[in-house]
């Protein structure tokens, strides 16, 4: 029996390897291990801090103890100069897949009319004031009949 609701917002996405080429796969592994790698690197502090917690090493003694002020605000301009670079590396790859998909055509602004009401009725097997309702509805319904099918609004 049919579950209510929309259902998943987001249909599966398969992702075929063997249509990639070699080079492109090794890239793609490449890219994530570093990136990874950089992300385990940014948690270390994280891990040293849980180590402190457990008294392995205490956090008053690296801090405060002998100029550890110093040491502290040195530590905070490196983070702040690491979420910066993160930030530019993360801003240069937005704007690459922007350009990439702008040069394939695939970037469009606004909302493009494919076809008009009265040619999306007659293919839909539909009236045109049906259109406006199938429009905005959640869920449609497609009757089959033979070689035909009709689709209807559903709520």
């Amino acid at each position: 029996m049919e579950k209510p609701g929309q259902g998943p917002p987001h249909p599966e996405i398969f992702v075929k390897d063997e249509v990639k080429s070699p080079l492109r796969r090794v890239v793609e592994d490449f890219i994530t291990i570093v990136c990874w790698g950089i992300y385990l690197y940014l948690l270390l502090p994280i891990f040293t801090l849980v180590l402190w917690v457990f008294g392995i090493q205490t956090i008053y003694d690296q801090i405060i103890g002998a100029k550890g002020y110093e040491e502290l605000i040195r530590l905070l301009a490196n983070g702040g100069i690491t979420v910066l670079v993160v930030l530019l590396i993360v801003t240069g790859w937005t704007y690459y897949n922007y350009l990439w998909f702008l040069r394939r055509g695939e970037r469009r602004g606004g909302q493009v009319r494919i076809s008009s009401d009265v040619e999306m009725a007659g293919l839909l097997c539909t009236d045109i004031d049906a259109m406006e309702e199938i429009r905005k509805s959640h869920r449609m319904e497609v009757r089959v009949e033979g070689p035909k099918y009709r689709i209807t609004a559903r709520d």
